[in-house]
């Protein structure tokens, strides 16, 4: 009979060294979590895009537009496509703002009805904007998909001047889509 109790008395053991070592490995792991320091900042860079829009104005002989950002927007990637696949050139710029949202802008040069087309492949026509007093009228395109989350092209707005085209899209608010429109009406009128 005692070889049997002390086959019990370690097989008990053995299952009491397994939790002991569990909540052993469970402590250091907490341990470590709340030790090592972790660095919450966004990792995205931001981006001097009025830099980049005056370097390719220079490179490329077309007066790249580069509006005013609202407050607590900032730029996430600012890119000059000389030579793109679509034979288009443009200057594409995104905008992140406090809660997140995203308004990208698009200055294409030379642009043709096909190429518009294709860039407005997924939407629809759903109505037109002017700014009060302002010689620049918007076409706002729509998707009749609705996303969710919204797709950065859900929305897109276009002004064409000339053969050159503006473009705004993202999922920002009405509101903050018009401060942009008025923002790059304002750098038109600089010209």
């Amino acid at each position: 009979m005692s070889d049997q109790k002390a086959k019990e008395h370690r097989a008990k053991q053995t299952v009491n060294n397994l939790l002991l070592s569990l909540l052993a490995t469970a402590g250091l792991v907490l341990v470590l979590v709340l030790v090592v320091p972790r660095d919450d900042s966004s990792r995205i860079v931001h981006v001097d895009y009025q830099a980049v829009a005056s370097q390719a104005s220079t490179a490329s002989k077309h007066e790249i537009l580069a509006p005013s950002l609202p407050k607590d927007w900032w730029s996430n990637k600012a890119t000059w496509l000389a030579t793109p696949v679509d034979a288009v050139p443009r200057f594409e710029v995104g905008f992140v703002g406090p809660k997140n949202q995203y308004i990208g802008m698009t200055h294409a040069f030379g642009v043709n009805p096909t190429w518009i087309a294709l860039t407005l492949k997924d939407v629809v026509l759903e109505k037109t904007y002017r700014n009060v007093g302002s010689a620049v009228e918007w076409s706002i395109y729509k998707s009749p998909e609705v996303h969710s989350p919204p797709k950065t092209r859900d929305v897109i707005w276009v002004a064409t001047i000339g053969a050159d085209a503006l473009l705004l899209y993202g999922d920002g608010s009405e509101a903050e889509f018009k401060e942009f429109a008025s923002a790059i009406e304002t750098k038109i009128g600089g010209k």
